[in-house]
């Protein structure tokens, strides 16, 4: 899609005429509460990854569930959302691809990524719509609309009853939509790097009861590696009417993103040279269109809701591959057709109160894929090597109660989930087919309110990850894929079982909020790179291998969070996370490029999974100063990790790192200023790393650990005027 097109598909949805609103009253939400009846949620047309969880919606939920609003995102100005989930306990970003724009976020050993072919584990949804891509369920965090985002749920742990790949969570943003009289804001930002951005939105409430928002959003900055410019702009439009009866909702998301990205560098250039780029060709160019009706419709004691969505994106990506390989060109393009419709009711068991919530959940995927080598450098040219199409359909059915018995809620719930993924081979129609996979998994808890503040939660259940188009095509031991080359139909690769056991503590008491659990997560199958066999090693690319499955890994860990509020205003935080990811598997020999040296990569129980660090400390405050000024911190210690290819853990893992940033803020009425420095004492630390050919060393092409650098010092500044009714939540 050229640019002229993007431009123009942002203008036509910022384009609708708003009605003008005097006054108006909020929409009526149902709060009301007993003690022998489970309430309902309050009216919101949005989808929630939170469970149903009778009276105590909150602190009766059997599970560890962090809520974060549109204020306490915006004060740190974050780039794209993945910056933020690296604030929460447990959750660690790294830097793959080499821009800020395309960070993996890992949580409790599980990705939610932006590279195509990593094993996906977290679900990620707007308002109820998922945002994992049907051809590989990766997250393209730098589509997601962070400037129109209210509050954001994230779900630790066991994901059942939101579906397939919450192997390890599930996040879901709720928009932003107009409440009351017309108010908005405008904002401006620079900093270094000539970072710039322009947003803006304004919404509100006509006398007729129609609220409605639009925003929208544009940014670049040129990036502080070699050629690793970024841009970024986006479109949301909100318009519904919410009643105490009935509500419908129409929404409209637009958003375009190109980055070049720098990748790793040999381990001799990154400790001289950090900015460099030795893939300056590197860029992804995405797209994406999303549209969605959501509502609802009061029935007696329960409520109907709904959501149904089209979302249509694109992708075109370079990849400059090392002196003796073709380039690789690639494109993809996905549709999504699909909703969910279920119903909720709240009543009783006798004197017990009782929630109960059912429901279907589906949708129909269509990808295309198509892969070139590309011989520019060698004075040839472009060949298709790829053109895949895959239709794929889900279809799911789902029950949740929960029964409040005294002090304690119990839960109980199932999600029952069909996946059909046909494979088309559009080169070679012989090798096409058709995979299904079903499973149905369960889940149970119990939330007590042990008193004075205190409650206690234990939950035990299963979540499925289905494997993707990716994995699906290149899973043949007999003609391993020189990736990302060639796809083709492969023979059957099982799906992936998550069971997890959890247990916790949350405590709020006056200023005080604490909250620790302890986990345990048992995977059946995980999908892995195994090497060629040497009799089968294709020509081509130097990174040759077939997804395929192993009988078990295994997370466990602890997670504590901690928040005081002082008098004034003020407020401390800080939380602590140990991750320990390991196979519990011997002798499977893993992909990596060491085997060109003599490397086996031969795992064994007890082996650590790559990229996961062990432990993270993180703290932070939040200071209120006279005359309307504020300051804050936030520092981060991120464990050592694993290195990409050494998954049998024989080489030095990559450094601990502890990094640190500030930010300063004030408001004067309409006017609001705020000032962030990110990696105050510019930190040099490499926040990924793997293993590849240097073949630039000077003795010639030798082995060495790639590593990414982490972000260098970075100041921003943001001018913010609110107008009407604006306000920052």
């Amino acid at each position: 899609m050229n640019r002229p097109v993007r431009l123009l598909s942002a203008v036509l949805l910022l384009a609708p005429s708003l009605a003008a609103a005097q006054g108006g009253k909020p929409a009526a939400r149902d709060t009301t509460a007993r003690d022998s009846v489970a309430v309902i949620p309050p009216i919101e047309v949005v989808g929630s990854v939170r469970p149903f969880a009778g009276p105590q919606v909150g602190s009766g939920i059997p599970a560890r569930v962090t809520e974060l609003s549109g204020a306490a995102i915006d004060q740190w100005e974050p780039r794209v959302f993945s910056d933020v989930l690296g604030q929460l306990a447990g959750f660690s970003t790294y830097d793959d691809l080499g821009s800020g724009y395309k960070l993996n976020v890992s949580t409790r050993g599980f990705y939610a990524s932006p590279v195509v072919g990593l094993p996906q584990g977290v679900s990620v949804f707007v308002d109820g719509v998922r945002q994992n891509e049907p051809d590989a369920a990766q997250v393209n965090w730098d589509l997601i609309p962070m400037e129109h985002v209210k509050r954001v749920e994230v779900l630790s742990g066991n994901g059942t009853l939101a579906g397939r790949n919450s192997l390890g969570g599930a996040i879901n943003l709720v928009t932003n939509r107009g409440e009351g009289p017309v108010g908005g804001q405008l904002e401006l930002q620079g900093g270094s790097y000539s970072t710039f951005s322009a947003e803006g939105s304004v919404g509100g409430r006509s006398r007729g009861g129609l609220d409605y928002y639009v925003g929208g959003g544009y940014n670049r900055e040129d990036g502080w590696r070699q050629v690793t410019g970024a841009e970024q702009f986006n479109g949301f439009v909100n318009v519904g009417r919410l009643g105490e009866r009935g509500g419908l909702r129409l929404q409209a998301y637009y958003a375009d993103s190109r980055a070049e990205t720098a990748g790793s560098l040999p381990e001799s250039v990154y400790e001289t040279k950090p900015d460099s780029n030795l893939s300056a060709q590197d860029y992804e160019d995405l797209s994406q269109l999303q549209l969605a009706l959501l509502g609802y419709r009061q029935a007696g004691q329960g409520r109907f809701s709904f959501n149904t969505f089209f979302r249509a994106s694109e992708a075109e990506r370079f990849n400059a591959n090392q002196p003796g390989d073709p380039d690789v060109f690639g494109t993809g393009r996905n549709r999504s057709f699909g909703g969910t419709v279920d119903y909720r009711w709240g009543g009783s068991l006798g004197d017990l109160p009782l929630g109960v919530r059912v429901g279907l959940d589906g949708s129909t995927n269509s990808t295309r894929v198509q892969l070139f080598a590309d011989s520019a450098k060698f004075g040839g040219d472009r060949t298709q090597t790829t053109l895949v199409e895959s239709p794929v359909w889900d279809l799911a059915g789902f029950v949740g109660a929960d029964l409040t018995t005294g002090r304690a809620t119990w839960s109980a719930g199932a999600r029952l989930d069909y996946v059909k993924a046909p494979f088309y081979n559009r080169l070679d129609p012989a090798r096409d087919t058709t995979q299904t996979f079903s499973r149905l998994n369960p889940r149970i808890g119990v939330n007590v309110d042990a008193g004075r503040g205190v409650s206690l939660f234990g939950s035990w259940g299963q979540a499925m990850r289905a494997p993707s188009v990716i994995e699906i095509a290149c899973a043949d031991p007999e003609e391993p894929c020189p990736l990302p080359f060639a796809l083709g139909d492969d023979p059957p690769i099982d799906p992936v079982v998550a069971q997890t056991f959890e247990f916790g503590a949350r405590w709020q008491q006056g200023r005080l909020d604490a909250s620790a659990s302890v986990y345990r997560t048992s995977v059946k199958d995980e999908i892995v790179l195994f090497p060629y066999d040497e009799a089968n090693e294709p020509e081509g690319s130097t990174i040759d291998g077939y997804f395929g499955n192993i009988e078990k890994t295994r997370r466990e860990g602890v997670e504590a969070s901690l928040a005081y509020r002082l008098r004034g205003g003020h407020l401390l935080y800080g939380n602590y996370a140990y991750t320990k990811a390991t196979y519990r598997v011997e002798d499977i020999e893993l992909f990596s490029i060491r085997e060109e040296f003599g490397g086996e990569n031969e795992i064994e129980v007890g082996d650590r999974l790559p990229l996961v660090p062990d432990h993270q400390v993180k703290l932070g405050a939040r200071f209120v100063l006279p005359a309307g000024f504020d300051a804050g911190f936030d520092a981060r210690f991120i464990g050592n990790q694993v290195l990409r290819g050494d998954e049998a853990n024989e080489e030095e893992p990559l450094d601990s790192y502890f990094v640190t940033d500030l930010r300063a803020g004030w408001r004067r009425g309409p006017v609001e200023v705020n000032a962030i420095v990110n990696n105050l004492f510019d930190t040099q630390y490499a926040t990924f790393g793997t293993f590849n050919i240097n073949q630039g060393a000077p003795g010639g092409p030798a082995l060495e650990r790639f590593l990414t650098p982490g972000q260098v010092r970075f100041f921003r500044v943001a001018a913010k005027w609110y107008f009407g009714a604006g306000d920052r939540d």
